[in-house]
């Protein structure tokens, strides 16, 4: 029964703690901007259907009954009437329905792209979130474990107050950082509850969940023309906007297919009742029809000369959105590696200062603790190290950022 009851809190431990590749799966399933490109990809194939429609042969069936007044059949018309008409269409020559279709195909192709680009998004932004809150569940460990030193602090100094080896101020003071502890633990406690609120929110996600992992360095070899080189041949915003161009460019040529006539064939078998002669009786009369339909627009009053004037307008507007987006996104990606840069320094030296101060800790407290030197002294190590050790997660949490900012541009 023990090993039953063991097992359970595991399994009802695991069961509350996420990973990041846990969160990043749960987001994708559940994101609402992920779900709408599947849509709208789904809506795009049932386009390429619908445009397919017009190669494929268009078949009809009418039929139709009418009951006239005697006064009103006469002569060849008799006072029922019925009629039916089966007829097949086929396109024989249509540039623009084969145009038609390679463009429902490019713009497939783009919202595939585009569906991958929000993906990566949202993967990036739960990273985002992901580590936001392991610094701020660092930064709640932090103000604990400081807590429970100036617990500690507390009972150590009304011990020797009441022996008489301190005074009243030396008490009051050990209080007054004790609350301060106390009050920073809360407020750092009740910051990283509203990030977990607005993380589950975010993955849509109800029940109570702990994010398991650590902030760590990551070692990182910046080369800019080998990321440059990924960031053109994969980043999912660049190739949304490179196969935008496409789309736009095949526009011209849907555009353009108002110059080609279009050819059609038909075949009808009909059939209605009627008199072949005034003193015959009413019969069904039957027969075929087919034949073949050229369509040619002479003039239009200039419209398909206007149609390939914007259609070539917005081919160019997208090949500057393109050469834009280029430019933008390599100049995120040269800002991110100056920060990796900076942040690397930054927590190299921020190593050797956080060893210092932890040390300098460490000596204040043996010392105050023989009653070397006064609580003063102490106060400051504790504030300069834990002040230390909160600045050394946040660059960590920055530097993670960062990396993943680089994930983002050239996966």
């Amino acid at each position: 029964m023990r090993y039953f009851m063991v097992i359970l809190l595991l399994v009802l431990s695991a069961s509350w703690s996420m990973t990041l590749e846990e969160a990043i799966n749960v987001a994708l399933k559940n994101n609402t901007q992920v779900k709408l490109s599947e849509l709208d990809l789904k809506r795009v194939e049932e386009d390429i259907r619908k445009a397919r429609a017009g190669i494929l042969p268009q078949v009809s069936l009418s039929y139709s009954y009418t009951k006239l007044d005697k006064s009103l059949a006469f002569g060849f018309t008799p006072t029922e009437r019925q009629s039916y008409v089966f007829g097949v269409n086929q396109n024989i020559f249509d540039k623009a329905v084969f145009d038609a279709i390679k463009l429902s195909k490019l713009t497939k192709d783009l919202q595939a792209y585009v569906l991958e680009d929000v993906k990566r998004t949202v993967e990036n932004q739960t990273k985002q979130l992901f580590y936001a809150l392991l610094y701020k569940k660092e930064v709640v460990k932090l103000y604990k474990d400081n807590l429970s030193y100036w617990e500690e602090n507390y009972k150590l100094t009304k011990v020797q107050y009441e022996a008489g080896v301190v005074p009243m101020v030396n008490l009051l003071r050990s209080k007054a950082q004790l609350q301060t502890a106390e009050a920073q633990y809360q407020q750092a406690l009740a910051d990283y509850k509203k990030s977990l609120e607005d993380f589950k929110a975010y993955l849509r996600w109800e029940e109570d969940i702990e994010p398991e992992g650590s902030l760590e360095f990551k070692p990182f070899q910046e080369d800019y023309p080998t990321l440059r080189k990924l960031l053109l041949e994969r980043n999912s915003t660049l190739l949304v906007a490179k196969k935008s161009v496409e789309v736009y460019e095949k526009r011209i040529d849907v555009a353009k297919d108002a110059y080609y006539p279009t050819i059609s064939g038909f075949v009808t078998y009909q059939g209605n009742t009627g008199r072949r002669s005034l003193s015959g009786g009413t019969e069904w009369i039957r027969g075929y029809t087919f034949g073949f339909q050229l369509n040619y627009n002479l003039f239009d009053g200039f419209q398909r000369e206007a149609n390939i004037a914007q259609a070539n307008i917005d081919y160019l507007k997208q090949k500057e959105v393109y050469i834009d987006t280029l430019y933008t996104q390599d100049a995120q990606m040269k800002k991110t590696l100056e920060d990796i840069n900076s942040l690397k320094a930054q927590i190299r030296a921020l190593e050797s200062s956080l060893e210092a101060a932890k040390e300098a800790l460490r000596l204040s407290t043996e010392r105050y603790r023989y009653g070397v030197t006064n609580q003063l002294e102490v106060l400051e190590s504790r504030a300069n190290y834990n002040q230390t050790l909160q600045n050394y997660y946040l660059l960590l949490y920055q530097y993670m950022s960062d990396l993943a900012n680089i994930e983002r541009l050239t996966k």
